[in-house]
């Protein structure tokens, strides 16, 4: 079934459109809520918080991509999640991605859809489009998919270092192109 289809389905509130959602995309949304938390106890529970908050939000809402819709719901309902549990510890994988970011990202939230500004979203995605095709799915998995360093390397038959060097200049051309927009960091 296709999203539009799917769609179609949600804004007449019939419970298939979930049973297709879960069916579609459900390895995706786990993987990000997985790789977002960096443990398996929740992520059955925060894929049911997935299905929910798509259910409760389409209709109104109406996704151009559905697939991106669910993603970002995922990632939203991860870093709850994560924000919830390490209120008492600080060490994860999700940590240290955010520590990457923070010298790009202007404002106190580091992930982009948290952000409001449609100025600084236009700009992050012209900057990935711009990058080399390497590089592109390197920056997307550790930044969006929230994948480790290592996860990447296997992944990709990588060395753990020429990911992180490659991130890092990625980073850096990041810095520079919103500083260049004049998107105070």
């Amino acid at each position: 079934m296709n999203d539009l289809r799917i769609i179609e389905l949600l804004n007449t509130r019939s419970e298939i459109a979930l049973v297709e959602l879960d069916r579609q995309y459900s390895k995706l949304y786990c993987s990000i809520i997985r790789n977002t938390l960096g443990n398996e106890a929740d992520v059955d529970e925060c894929a049911n918080d997935v299905l929910l908050a798509v259910w409760n939000s389409i209709p109104p809402n109406c996704p151009d991509s559905l697939v991106a819709y669910v993603c970002k719901i995922a990632k939203r309902i991860g870093i709850d999640r994560y924000r919830m549990k390490s209120s008492q510890k600080r060490s994860t994988e999700y940590t240290v991605m955010l520590s990457e970011l923070e010298g790009c990202l202007p404002g106190e939230e580091l992930t982009v859809y948290e952000n409001d500004s449609e100025e600084i979203k236009a700009v992050l995605e012209r900057f990935i489009e711009n990058l080399d095709p390497e590089t592109e799915i390197l920056f997307v998995h550790r930044y969006i998919m929230c994948e480790s360093v290592a996860q990447l390397a296997a992944k990709y038959k990588l060395d753990e270092n020429y990911i992180s060097v490659k991130l890092y200049r990625a980073r850096g051309k990041l810095k520079k192109e919103l500083e260049k927009e004049g998107i105070v960091l």
